[in-house]
């Protein structure tokens, strides 16, 4: 159903009689005139986002290019947290964030057309016994066994208010209409890194094993584009793997590194200017990771795995980047993180 106004002619939709448009935004324009007021000539920068956007009629709204929207993901389930991943790239959404909580949850910011709908077919019920018997390809039946394994809004609304909540400093994504619309912060970079490396590493005995080790594991912006003749992401597969080799994930976080942190960066991981160049302006995934011999035998670990994993690090191993040395190591720790999970051994203090 649509209805139509006398002045301008123009098709708006009812928005009562179609219930999809739940998961999507309104149909909004850029105002492309300037707006007067008392004879102050005023630009679209001086005005409030409510006076910057109006809405657009149902026809051009139809020629319109495809809308891509953000939609948030929280789980508790990290041990499977490469597998979700890939999940997500098969379906075709850009991961724009990622952090872990200091309530030990994932939370993912996604991005596609659709991404409110598509998210929570992808979810599945909450029904769990439902998910399993009508819905065996969504997440709850793959990975849960508690409805609130997963959380994903199911409104357009709610997912924005959430990506406000959950990623108040922005995303490391372009700008689009509809993030500017939203108030959302694109191209973020990062505040968390710290340049003096003045946090303090404490770590706790374990005597059940002892050769417990945290370990910093870094996927630089090109492992996170999807590899040749496929969606998925080289950075998914590798996480996958490494999770497959017993390593925990103990933080995590997308990531585009500060451009007055980078000799800082560059020292502690030793890297050539040309590597570094490729970071600059571009997100990456900072992991933390805990196994016994994690730091000292991180290599060794990985070769042990199968054929398809021994195919997968001799395409991308050498763009890992980690280091076998344990102070250097702590350096790399503390440069991202502000915490770890209370799983770790280690604490960042």
């Amino acid at each position: 159903a649509v209805v139509s106004t006398q002045s301008t002619g123009e098709l708006y939709s009812d928005e009562i009689m179609r219930p999809r448009q739940l998961h999507l935004p309104p149909p909004r324009t850029h105002v492309n005139s300037i707006i007067s007021k008392d004879k102050a000539r005023l630009t679209l920068s001086d005005l409030p986002e409510r006076l910057v956007y109006q809405s657009e009629g149902i026809l051009k709204s139809m020629l319109a290019p495809p809308r891509i929207i953000p939609a948030l993901l929280e789980t508790g389930l990290i041990q499977s947290m490469g597998k979700i991943m890939k999940r997500l790239e098969q379906e075709e959404f850009s991961i724009v964030g990622l952090y872990l909580s200091r309530t030990d949850r994932l939370v993912v910011c996604v991005q596609a057309e659709n991404a409110v709908y598509k998210l929570s077919q992808l979810v599945g019920p909450a029904d769990l016994r439902e998910a399993k018997m009508n819905h065996q390809f969504s997440l709850r039946a793959s990975f849960a066994s508690h409805a609130s394994d997963f959380h994903a809004p199911l409104s357009y609304s709610a997912s924005v208010e959430e990506v406000k909540e959950h990623f108040p400093r922005g995303l490391c994504c372009p700008n689009t209409l509809d993030l500017q619309a939203e108030g959302i912060t694109h191209s973020h970079v990062d505040e968390l890194c710290d340049g003096s490396l003045s946090r303090r590493l404490a770590s706790k005995t374990c005597p059940l094993k002892p050769l417990l080790q945290t370990v910093c594991v870094v996927f630089p912006p090109d492992l996170l584009k999807p590899a040749k003749h496929t969606r998925l992401s080289p950075a998914s597969q590798l996480l996958t793997l490494l999770q497959t080799c017993q390593f925990e994930v103990v933080n995590a976080r997308l990531l585009t590194i500060p451009s007055n942190l980078f000799p800082k960066f560059r020292a502690i991981f030793k890297l050539r200017s040309e590597i570094c160049q490729t970071f600059v302006g571009r997100p990456c995934l900072a992991l933390a990771l805990q196994r016994e011999n994690a730091v000292s035998c991180f290599s060794q670990i990985l070769q042990g795995t199968n054929a398809n994993g021994k195919k997968l690090l001799s395409t991308y191993g050498h763009m890992i980047l980690n280091t076998p040395n344990k102070n250097a190591n702590f350096d790399q720790l503390k440069f991202f993180f502000d915490f770890l999970s209370v799983r770790c051994k280690d604490q960042i203090e």
